[in-house]
């Protein structure tokens, strides 16, 4: 789907969706449970459905309750799948149920979508191998042949995904010594190490870690059953806070400004480039003020690139955002990405190996391509509804994460035209 952008000014108030990382955290926590648990508001996305549909193939009974807004599940019941279990778009499904197929006795074959074939998983595969479980990617499959794992120690480098962590975090539990990891290098996106910690522990998990994170163990323990709550998601709603800042005062519900998500430190970047940012029990306000360049450090907030780069090609002199190098293994090459796309808007960029540096200005309408990346296109919606004049493709990829993004742009007063 191609979707067209005119001028103008949207506003107003919305609500954004449940969080995909904690949808996803908590559906595979609660299929490790022996009993019933419930996940109330879980993101119905691509992503977090494609988690659901891998958990189904392998027994896991999960019913959806919409007048109660949840899905419940029953856990402990795997059984070897008839079937490839296919993991779409979905990087976390493939790397977690990746190492939660490894504690399982029998053979698990991981089919990837298009584009996720092209993000790494040698990492975890080495880890998985020093614990004696025999993996390997085919193509687009994974196959895992499963059983119970004695060995009690991995190592692996912390710098390239946190999901690689997070993957043995969640299976460390069902391990017969538990599981003590150690990462060579400082974690990168720690913030979500520390999510995926709190959902172990709303699950009646205990972990522990050292205080630079380089050092976590787990012991072996039953997971518990669990009523557990999905807060909003600050990724989806960064380009939509970026919006605020660049167009309209903008009332955004169901954001938690005490979660552990990177993604909230979003609202501080804006805050220090100009916009008025006002927040209270479960809402944000942003408010467009002149904005000025800011050097930012996303070493720990990958996801904001698309959102924060279309704030500072708005804002007065150049920006700096650095710690970026991981977002090259997206579902797109997000540097090249936002490059391309703030270039053909007319403003100048410089690419640089962990940096990208963008000289603030007044973009203009452009065709653009989003690569099939949902980032890529939410951030350009929210740009071009301000400039207008701009085309998207493939702007139905938003369906990853934020099915009705268009739906709520046009909400707002933006004028959204597609299949154009």
């Amino acid at each position: 789907m191609k979707i067209r952008l005119d001028k103008s000014l949207p506003g107003g108030e919305i609500a954004v969706p449940s969080s995909k990382s904690y949808t996803i955290r908590g559906l595979i926590a609660a299929a490790q449970a022996n009993g019933q648990s419930r996940i109330i508001s879980p993101l119905a996305a691509d992503d977090t459905l494609a988690s659901r549909q891998v958990l189904s193939g392998l027994g896991i009974d999960i019913n959806t309750d919409a007048e109660a807004e949840s899905w419940q599940l029953t856990g402990n019941t795997f059984k070897k799948p008839t079937g490839n279990l296919f993991c779409r778009e979905s990087a976390a499904t493939l790397r977690f149920m990746s190492a939660v197929c490894a504690r399982l006795p029998f053979e698990c074959r991981l089919l990837a979508g298009h584009s996720l074939m092209r993000r790494p998983m040698l990492p975890l595969i080495q880890a998985l191998h020093q614990l004696g479980i025999e993996i390997e990617t085919r193509g687009n499959t994974t196959v895992i042949k499963g059983g119970e794992i004695t060995r009690s120690k991995v190592s692996l480098p912390g710098n390239i995904s946190s999901q690689y962590v997070s993957a043995l975090m969640l299976m460390a539990p069902a391990c017969k010594s538990g599981l003590e990891i150690h990462l060579a290098t400082p974690p990168a996106s720690l913030p979500y190490l520390k999510m995926t910690k709190q959902t172990l522990e709303s699950f009646g998990i205990k972990a522990y870690t050292s205080i630079d994170w380089q050092e976590i163990s787990i012991p072996p323990q039953p997971y518990l059953p669990a009523r557990y709550r999905v807060e909003g998601d600050w990724s989806s709603a960064s380009s939509f806070l970026a919006l605020g800042a660049i167009a309209a005062p903008l009332f955004i519900s169901n954001l938690d400004t005490e979660s552990f998500q990177a993604d909230r430190i979003m609202i501080k970047f804006l805050s220090e480039m100009g916009a008025e940012v006002e927040s209270g029990q479960n809402w944000v306000k942003v408010s467009p003020k002149p904005l000025t360049a800011i050097q930012a450090d996303l070493t720990h907030s990958i996801d904001l690139l698309p959102a924060l780069a279309i704030t500072a090609a708005c804002a007065k002199g150049q920006s700096i955002l650095s710690g970026v190098r991981q977002a090259r293994i997206k579902e797109s090459n997000r540097i090249r990405a936002v490059s391309q796309g703030l270039s053909a808007m007319g403003i100048n960029v410089t690419e640089e190996d962990d940096r990208l540096i963008i000289e603030g200005g007044i973009p203009r309408g452009a065709e653009i391509d989003s690569l099939g990346d949902h980032r890529i296109a939410m951030a350009f919606g929210a740009l071009g509804a301000v400039t207008g004049e701009t085309c998207i493709s493939e702007a139905e990829c938003v369906s990853k994460t934020y099915p009705d993004f268009w739906q709520k742009l046009e909400s707002l007063g933006g004028k959204v035209i597609k299949d154009v």
